[in-house]
This record gives C-alpha cells, structure tokens and sequence, in this order.
C-alpha cells in the first residue's frame, strides 16, 4: 500500500492526532503546531464523530495510518478518539510501533454519557461512536504499546449541567480516564484546554522521543 506524504513541517516520527465528539480535527490544529515545531509530523484524521458508528471510525483510522509514512507512528486520541484508537488496537495490531496518548478520553465510562444514553434526544445528541463505543461497550485498552493517559482538572463545561464529581475538567472526571495498569497524569487544564496547553505539548514532545 502507498503511504501518504506526512502532514505539516516536522522531520521527525508521525503524529496521527483524533478529535473527539462533535469537533472537526481543527481543534487539534494548536497542539499540532506545537508538535510539527518540536520536529514530529502532525496528521490530523478526521471522522464523521457525531453521525457515523465505530466500525466506520475504526477502519478509516486504519486506513489512515497505514498510508502514514514512518517506520514509526504515534498516536494521540482527545476524548472519544481516544476509544477509537483502543478500538482499532483491540481488533488487530498495527504493523509499525509507536506510541499513544489519551488526552481526558472517558476510558473507565462517562457519567455524562450515560446520563444522556437515558433519553432518546441524549441518544441522539451522542450518536453513534460514542454511545457504540462508550455507553454500550466499556472502552478496553489491549495494551501492547506504551499509553500516556493526560486528565484535566478545571471544571469548565457542559459537565456543570450534571454536577459531576470533582475533580474533572468539565466533562470527563479524572477517575473516568484511567486506564488499568497506566498512570494518570493530571494538568491544570479544562477538556478542551488539554488540546491548548502548552504543559501537555511539551509532555507530548517528552513522551514520544522517549523511544
């Protein structure tokens, strides 16, 4: 298979970056940045989050990386594509190493999302990647590669409207995004802010030269 030329200005490994529920890839743009100057080569994958299902996902998210070029390709989930990523490692490996990052992904459930999943217009709010692969399944990680696991703690969201229990950042708790077996690395930074914060680009930096 042809692999794609890399995304933005970095020399370095790949980055393959995966929104979350109802964003574009767009948002990632900012912690892309920051990545293709540290040298790595962002690649921004995009999704149909909100009206597509998780098989969809998955197979375009493996798609996606096999015509990434690089002997090795990281990966970096916000939220729900941090399950799309676990998803895509649970059903088959990849062929080329690499690590993961999970930036505030509900890996251990979603008290919002399953409060939503209890009427028809939550259901339909959520669609169908995150109620297949957050509400109906509880997301599992394979293991096999090395995780990162990044939570915020500034409660500025959505999350408000259903008092969720603190410590989260405004939509997914800290307790929410553990993962068995992996720390949680908690910054000051709201669910959306991870995406901003200069602390988890640097992080992000730290981590994937770590190979």
């Amino acid at each position: 298979m042809a692999r794609a030329k890399r995304n933005g200005t970095g020399t370095g490994d790949p980055v393959v970056l995966v929104h979350g529920l109802w964003m574009t890839g767009r948002e990632m743009r900012v912690l892309g940045g920051r990545l293709a100057s540290a040298g790595f080569g962002p690649r921004y994958f995009r999704y149909h989050s909100w009206r597509g299902g998780l098989a969809g996902a998955v197979r375009s998210l493996r798609e996606f990386v096999g015509d990434t070029e690089g002997e090795r390709v990281h990966l970096v989930g916000h939220s729900l594509g941090g399950v799309v990523i676990a998803r895509m490692l649970e059903e088959e490996e990849l062929d080329r190493p690499g690590r993961v990052a999970m930036l505030g992904s509900p890996m251990a459930g979603s008290a919002v999302g399953a409060r939503l999943a209890r009427s028809g217009a939550g259901r339909w709010l959520l669609g169908g990647v995150a109620r297949e692969g957050i509400v109906e399944r509880s997301p599992r990680w394979p293991g096999g590669r090395d995780l990162l696991v990044v939570a915020g703690d500034i409660p500025i969201g959505t999350g408000l409207l259903f008092a969720l229990a603190k410590p989260h950042d405004g939509l997914i708790r800290v307790e929410e995004t553990r993962v068995e077996g992996v720390r949680t690395r908690v910054v000051r930074a709201s669910h959306v802010g991870l995406l901003l914060s200069r602390k988890v680009a640097d992080m992000l930096c730290v981590y994937f030269r770590g190979m």
